[in-house]
């Protein structure tokens, strides 16, 4: 039986090719089934890439720009006193080390006072603000700015606060997520205006961004009791939270255009299945089994929504690299890290594509192959 099975199934498939010719409704039906799971498969490529390639970027920019490890005490607001961040120093050269002590003042200039955060810092050099403290503050590099700390110092009117005029040497790069106006002084500016206050916080980053979610671990095990280490991870969880989930949530949103080209491939096998149902129940009585029409069925829908997954995706793909090689969608200058709209094509975002078109083909042939093998010979016959 196997061999009349594979030559009965031949010719069925031969017979409904020959005859979309004479129907051309099915053909027209079976051909938008195909380009719509093309379509669908191209514009979750394109959107998964697009999604990949802000994530990436921002990723990126975080572990440029931002701090990839804090250490801080467990207990209390100031670390534990000793030689251990020396020690730190010397083991780890790779690591750029920045202890902190910080304090309220106001920043007053011309633009008006503003409250800020200061952050005494033992690798600088000069004064520093953010973009924060910057534009509230109207205030670029070269720009004075009176510093005054809730210090008193004694006047001849009486006590005042301490006071100290600078000059901003820079504008530091905004973090992601940073709202506070913070201006960072060096260590012997930060004892003046502060007095003698005791390291909070100890900033770790390596010199190669790509180490950013290592840095905790490399340092774990040679801190003292009482001083805990934040990862990189830990730092940034609300932000690569959200991130996650709305690569998700916006995958799952476009994938639904996969599921709408699943269900008109189910009502186009429909359609075939009830087409053919003479020419199915003719084989029957000459020896087919219903299994072999349910395979048949199957063979079929899944040939249409794969083959249409696949050449959506190569379009997708291709797309995506041509848009971000050319840089054929530009951004405002100043508002976003990026000139231009990024996308990023990775073979976990093609094998999903092409996992979810295999599998939205195959739920979409289920029902009418099974429909069709279960179909009563005679009554195929009688519509004949």
């Amino acid at each position: 039986m196997g061999r009349p099975s594979v030559t009965v199934l031949r010719l069925l498939v031969g017979r409904y090719l020959l005859g979309l010719r004479r129907r051309t409704h099915v053909a027209a039906v079976s051909a938008v089934s195909f380009t719509a799971m093309a379509l669908g498969a191209a514009a979750l490529v394109v959107t998964l890439a697009l999604l990949a390639g802000f994530q990436s970027t921002i990723r990126q920019q975080l572990a440029v720009s931002g701090v990839h490890a804090v250490l801080r005490a467990k207990v209390g607001s100031t670390l534990p006193p000793g030689d251990w961040l020396e020690r730190l120093r010397e083991r780890h050269g790779e690591l750029h080390v920045r202890s902190i002590a910080s304090g309220a003042v106001w920043c007053v200039s011309e633009g008006g006072a503003v409250p800020a955060v200061l952050a005494v810092v033992d690798t600088l050099s000069g004064v520093e603000v953010n973009r924060v403290l910057a534009a509230r503050l109207g205030a670029g590099v070269g720009a004075e700015v009176t510093l005054a700390t809730p210090r008193a110092t004694l006047t001849p009117l009486g006590p005042m606060p301490l006071r100290r005029r600078v000059a901003v040497d820079r504008v530091a790069e905004a973090r992601p997520g940073e709202d506070r106006a913070e201006v960072r002084v060096p260590l012997a500016l930060g004892a003046a205006l502060l007095g003698g206050a005791a390291v909070e916080t100890v900033e770790l980053r390596a010199s190669d961004p790509s180490r950013a979610f290592s840095v905790a671990s490399d340092v774990q095990t040679e801190l003292p009791d009482g001083v805990e280490v934040i990862s990189f991870r830990e730092l940034n969880r609300p932000l690569l939270a959200a991130l996650a989930l709305e690569r998700v949530m916006i995958g799952f949103g476009v994938a639904l255009v996969m599921a709408v080209a699943a269900l008109n491939l189910l009502c186009n096998l429909a359609l075939l299945a009830a087409e053919k149902r003479a020419d199915v129940a003719l084989l029957g009585a000459l020896g087919l089994e219903p299994h072999s029409v349910r395979r048949l069925f199957l063979i079929l829908g899944i040939g249409v929504g794969a083959l249409g997954g696949v050449i959506g995706t190569v379009i997708g793909g291709l797309t995506a690299v041509v848009l971000d090689v050319t840089r054929a969608l530009p951004l405002p200058r100043g508002v976003f890290v990026v000139s231009h709209v990024p996308f990023r094509v990775t073979a976990g975002a093609i094998a999903v594509v092409l996992g979810v078109s295999l599998g939205a083909a195959l739920l979409a042939s289920l029902a009418p192959a099974r429909a069709a093998a279960r179909r009563d010979v005679l009554q195929g016959l009688r519509y004949e």
